[in-house]
Order: C-alpha cells, then structure tokens, then sequence
C-alpha cells in the first residue's frame, strides 16, 4: 500500500505517485509485469483532496493534521485516516501486508530516505526496502537519513 499527501503542501509527491501509477500499470515493463503477478497493490494518490483544493498546507478542512490522527481518528473528523485504517486492517485479515508507506515531501533535506519502526524481534524487516532502494538508486536515496523509532519530538 502507497498513500500521498496527506499534507497537501507537499505537492512533490504527487509526482513520485504518478510515476508509481505508471509504472506499475505499465503493460511494456517486465518488472511490472512481475510485481503485479506477485502482488496486490493498493495506492492513494491523495489521501487529503480537501486540504488540497484549498490550499492548505499541512491540514484538512478540520484544521487538524491528518497525519497526528493514526492512533484513534475519529470517523466524522478524520474520515480519511478512519476508511485507511479500515482498509489496511480487512486487507490483513486475508493478505500479509509486506509493505505500507506514506509518501511525503520535506522542505530542506536532500534525496529520499524513510522514517520506519522498530521491530526489535525482526529489525531488518522493516530496513531492507529502503536499504534496497539505496543500492538500486544511491543518487536520489539515501539509506544513512532513514530514521527507525519513533521520538517523542
């Protein structure tokens, strides 16, 4: 599952979003091809249309931060989180959910990386996607930035 902008500032990702689209709909790509035989892939293009059409920066029509709202959105103010969660959690019930990720923009740092969890019985499920990435396009990802805990801040 890939979602992006949540936070409608971050318009760049829209960009990474559609070369994914097409990418992985492209019918001349063996890797495509591949993927899809292997894989079910469920992409959000824009998880906050709203906050887009309005030009917000970082918030929905409620004025929160749909990416502070994962832990318990409520269903009326935060739907979009809600129907994501909702979808991850049936999704699960029939299909191992091998990769989720949230795509976002930054204002100041350079190339890609990743924020992630910390499984402590199994550290490296959760760091070889982004350690692949960096070997296959070490330009535009850097595997030194990714980030593996979650910190107060």
């Amino acid at each position: 599952m890939i979602t992006a902008r949540i936070h409608p500032g971050e318009s760049n990702t829209s960009f990474v979003m559609k070369g994914i689209i097409d990418f992985v709909t492209s019918i001349d790509s063996p890797e495509a091809i591949l993927l899809r035989k292997n894989f079910v892939f469920k992409l959000i293009p824009m998880i906050n249309p709203d906050g887009v059409v309005w030009g917000n920066y970082r918030c929905s029509l409620s004025g929160m931060d749909l990416n502070r709202r994962w832990k318990s959105p409520d269903s009326l103010l935060f739907a979009e989180v809600a129907s994501i969660k909702k979808l991850v959690s049936e999704f699960h019930q029939q299909n191992q959910i091998i990769l989720y990720t949230d795509l976002h923009g930054h204002s100041r740092a350079r190339k890609a990386f990743t924020y992630g969890n910390n499984y402590m019985h199994n550290p490296e499920s959760t760091r070889v996607f982004p350690y692949i990435l960096s070997k296959l396009a070490p330009d535009y990802f850097n595997f030194e930035k990714c980030k593996f805990k979650v910190e107060k801040s």
